[in-house]
């Protein structure tokens, strides 16, 4: 009887150490993780916030996690107190990097509709370094058309690193010594054959101003490292304002490609050593 129970008792330990062990190397839940709304729109919320003021509730959704370069951002406001959809007022989004010892702000896109498309207002902003929701947040401002009410509030948000980069930044010497941030759109998915290529131009005046170019002219050269050649049929992207800039890029093969870029002010060549890396 007593070798019974010694066993049992043995046997009980060993399960007891076996689940503590099983608990212990299991990983917590994620913190924060943004989480899909609509297989529809393909959106994934990144959280929400109170625009104080304008009694409304927003909250904030992108296509994508938050990297650096260019982001659409999408948001659909809501009554605070009896939770309708808001979809008239006048809405703006301001990115700001608090990075201790001072803050600034990046490039940004606001709608000037007044009225919502599909349930948000749509802007886009072009974060230039990594960061966490302690140091990047988006600060929102909102003129309520439904009760006259300005109101403003913030939500902090994750910025990783994009890679390969998809946002380049250059000092630009024949440009009165402007930093110029050019932000790679398209393609997002690069495939054999001819891809649209956008990207788009901001010039940093201070740290708070950032302003779409629009006056340069430029060309891009696809080149693939490893054969030592390049491809036929592209298109140099053009203008098409708010800094846009879009054309066509060939990719005859797959592998690892360099998309070069020059930039032209009035003829004359103000950079030519900028490219995007795409893996095809």
């Amino acid at each position: 009887m007593k070798n019974i129970l010694n066993i049992l008792l043995t046997v009980g330990l060993l399960l007891f150490a076996f689940s503590c062990k099983k608990k212990d190397t299991t990983p917590d839940e994620p913190i924060n993780t943004p989480t899909p709304i609509s297989q529809t729109n393909n959106l994934i919320k990144l959280g929400e916030t109170y625009i104080n003021g304008a009694s409304t509730k927003a909250c904030i959704y992108s296509k994508k996690a938050l990297e650096t370069g260019y982001n659409e951002i999408y948001v659909s406001l809501f009554d605070s107190i009896d939770g309708s959809a808001l979809s008239n007022g006048h809405f703006d989004i301001t990115p700001m990097m608090d990075m201790g010892t001072m803050q600034h702000s990046s490039p940004v896109e606001n709608t000037e509709d007044t009225v919502t498309t599909n349930g948000y207002f749509k802007s886009a902003v072009v974060f230039s370094m990594p960061g966490t929701s302690s140091q990047w947040s988006l600060n929102l401002s909102f003129h309520n058309h439904k009760n006259q009410k300005n109101g403003t509030g913030s939500l902090g948000v994750n910025v990783v690193a994009s890679s390969p980069a998809r946002l380049k930044s250059t000092v630009l010497a024949l440009d009165s010594n402007y930093t110029v941030f050019i932000s790679l759109i398209k393609p997002v998915n690069p495939q054999v054959g001819i891809n649209d290529f956008e990207i788009v131009l901001h010039k940093k005046i201070n740290g708070m101003l950032y302003v779409p170019i629009d006056n340069y002219t430029v060309e891009i050269e696809p080149v693939m490292p490893s054969m030592g050649h390049g491809s036929p049929n592209n298109i140099n992207p053009t203008n098409s304002g708010l800094g846009h800039f879009s054309g066509k890029v060939n990719f005859t093969m797959s592998g690892l490609w360099n998309v070069k870029l020059k930039l032209y002010k009035n003829g004359n060549l103000l950079s030519s050593d900028q490219f995007f890396e795409m893996t095809i």
